[in-house]
């Protein structure tokens, strides 16, 4: 069975504050230069989203420093602010991940 990509035109980059709408940034730009706004509710608050929340795919950009498991670091958040665990053995001692050395 083929499987089928699609390209988006344009990449989901922003997302307004208000209503949490997710959109291209070329979506919110007004007629008044360096000023942004939701297409969807007309908020003047846009936030940009990284690229690498965009993706479809996973990226392991942390590694555990117990157990040496690569994963998301999406995947690492706990319920307490600022503390990551790896999902895989609970350990708290979560690093960045260079790519490049992997």
């Amino acid at each position: 069975m083929p499987l089928y990509v699609m390209t988006m035109p344009s990449p989901i980059n922003a997302r307004c504050t208000a209503c949490g709408a997710t959109f291209p940034r070329s979506d919110a730009t007004t007629d008044t230069e360096n000023e942004l706004a939701c297409p969807a509710c007309g908020c003047g608050v846009v936030r940009g989203i990284p690229e690498q929340h965009s993706s479809l795919e996973k990226r392991e950009n942390a590694r555990c420093g117990s157990c040496g498991a690569t994963f998301a670091r999406s995947e690492a958040t706990t319920e307490t602010k600022g503390e990551l665990a790896c999902p895989a053995c609970g350990a708290n001692d979560v690093r960045s991940r260079d790519p490049e050395r992997s």
